[in-house]
C-alpha cells in the first residue's frame, strides 16, 4: 500500500485523505481457485508460522510436503504466489487436522497477516488519521483501501463492498476459500478492531448464484 501522507497534507477531506493513505500496495471444502490467480505471500508466510507454533516444525514441514511445498517451509516467499498453491496447502490442512484445530490456526494466520498489514503497509499517519474519524467514515475508508487492494487476499475475484453497519465485504469467487474463511475473517478483524478502535466480529455466510460468493458483515460496538 503506497505512502499517501502528501494527499493526506495537501487539503482533501479526512475521508479521502484516509482513502489515499491506505491505497497502493462451498462449504465443506476448499474452493478451487481458477487459473491465473496470484495473491499476497503471507498467505503461504503467516500460516507457516501459525502451523509450526501450534503443530511443531516437524509436523509443519510434513504438512507443507504434503501440500507440495517444502521449499516455502524452508525458504518462505517473499513476492506474489499463486492462489492454486495456497489452496493447495489449505486443503491439506483441512485435511489432516482436527476441525478445530484448523479453524483456530487459520484464525491466527490471518490475525497475523492483518497485524502484518497494520505494521508495513499503512503508513502510522493514516492509521492515526483513521483512529481520529468516525468509526462508520473510518469503515468507509477502510472498506475502499480493502476493495482497491483485494489482488492482495483475492487474486483476480471480483470484491464489492458496501459501507453501513455492518459493513460488507462480498468476495465472488474467492481463490483461496475455505469452509468459514477463518483466515479472512480474521484479516478482516484485526484491520477493523485497530482502526476503529472498537471491538469487532466478522460473521461469514456462503452462498451461489451461478459462483462461490463469500459474504463478510463487519460488526463493532458503538
Amino acid at each position: 500500500m503506497k505512502d499517501g501522507v502528501t494527499a493526506m497534507l495537501s487539503g482533501v477531506g479526512h475521508e479521502a485523505g484516509a482513502r489515499a493513505a491506505l491505497a497502493g500496495d462451498g462449504q465443506g471444502a476448499a474452493t478451487e481457485p481458477s487459473v491465473g490467480h496470484r495473491v499476497g505471500p503471507n498467505a503461504i508466510i503467516q500460516t507457516r508460522i501459525a502451523l509450526t507454533d501450534a503443530c511443531g516444525a516437524d509436523q509443519a514441514l510434513d504438512l507443507f510436503t504434503a501440500a507440495g511445498l517444502p521449499a516455502w517451509f524452508d525458504a518462505p516467499p517473499e513476492n506474489m504466489v499463486p492462489a492454486e498453491a495456497v489452496h493447495r496447502l489449505n486443503s491439506t490442512l483441512l485435511t489432516h487436522l482436527d476441525g478445530a484445530l484448523f479453524e483456530a490456526l487459520m484464525a491466527d494466520a490471518g490475525a497475523r497477516t492483518g497485524r502484518y498489514i497494520l505494521e508495513n503497509r499503512i503508513p502510522a499517519l493514516a492509521r492515526l488519521l483513521l483512529q481520529c474519524l468516525p468509526a462508520g467514515l473510518a469503515a468507509r475508508a477502510l472498506l475502499n483501501a480493502i476493495r482497491a487492494n483485494a489482488w492482495t487476499f483475492a487474486g483476480n475475484a471480483r470484491v464489492a463492498v458496501t459501507p453501513g453497519h455492518p459493513a460488507i465485504i462480498e468476495i465472488r469467487a474467492n481463490p483461496i476459500s475455505v469452509p468459514g474463511c477463518p483466515w479472512h475473517r480474521a484479516v478482516f478483524a484485526t484491520l477493523f478492531a485497530k482502526l476503529l478502535g472498537k471491538p469487532v466480529h466478522v460473521d461469514h455466510r456462503a452462498s451461489f448464484d451461478g459462483q462461490p460468493l463469500d459474504r463478510f458483515s463487519v460488526h463493532w460496538n458503538h
